[in-house]
């Protein structure tokens, strides 16, 4: 993928007074996620990056339990022991039903390491404009910490495809900023039925790689898309259907390290 001269990011923090990572549960994405659950009711529903447990957790939990779907499983993945700490308290005092999953999301092998990092989000520029979390001095670091923690399990995307079958009803990825595509790469790889997909932030670095390919790839229909804060797009996704498309160029695409 061409890149353009280092300069082009905004940075998030100098955007708002506000905590941009917080998801109004009020939001065009919100609405867009209670419509679409309305429609096709899901029972199998995953999420990546609970964090707080306060934004697209209770927007998911919340509309199930309005909409009462009570047989649907809601599987959400954090790796941050505070932030998970933190969700499992907010959620409990909502009374909303998640199953939390402690760990890392992708297989440890397909983390990039802080040199890929600096490489493809401080020295290259993916798009003019885009967003980024964090100062460049500190960027690459600050992303990798997000993810840097040997010491619990991985492929908990994984497992939870696994744990339906390959044919989850609804995904939502919203990980750390330098995720999103890797994320996004390995669940398509392992889908076996349609999945509507929703990605948080695709005006962002983190999304921005998957939201191009999911417009140019015959496989996926948008539903939604909306300029809202970082931006969000909710898609069908069709692993039958044919791609008109190569593979999706990610960070961590090799392994760890190198």
């Amino acid at each position: 993928m061409s890149t353009i001269t280092v300069g082009g990011y905004r940075i998030a923090g100098r955007m708002s007074d506000r905590d941009l990572t917080l998801i109004d549960t009020q939001s065009a994405f919100a609405d867009a996620i209670r419509t679409l659950f309305a429609q096709i009711r899901p029972r199998r529903i995953i999420e990546t990056g609970t964090y707080l447990g306060t934004g697209t957790t209770t927007i998911i939990a919340s509309a199930l339990r309005e909409l009462g779907i009570d047989d649907a499983r809601f599987l959400s993945i954090e790796v941050n022991p505070e932030h998970l700490n933190k969700a499992r308290a907010n959620l409990a005092r909502a009374g909303l039903s998640v199953e939390l999953l402690h760990g890392l999301s992708v297989p440890r092998s397909l983390l990039p390491s802080i040199q890929q990092i600096e490489r493809e989000l401080v020295k290259t520029v993916l798009a003019d404009g885009l967003i980024v979390d964090h100062e460049e001095t500190n960027r690459a670091r600050l992303y990798y910490n997000e993810t840097n923690f040997d010491d619990l399990p991985d492929d908990l995307l994984g497992q939870a495809i696994r744990r339906f079958d390959g044919r989850p009803d609804f995904v939502l990825l919203d990980s750390a900023g330098h995720m999103g595509s890797i994320e996004f790469s390995y669940l398509i790889e392992q889908l076996r039925g349609p999945c509507y997909i929703a990605l948080d932030d695709v005006h962002h670095v983190k999304h921005y790689r998957s939201f191009e390919l999911i417009k140019r790839d015959r496989r996926f229909e948008i539903v939604a898309a909306r300029q809202e804060k970082f931006g969000f797009c909710i898609a069908r996704f069709d692993p039958a259907r044919d791609s008109t498309t190569g593979a999706l160029p990610c960070l961590g695409s090799t392994a760890r390290g190198t």
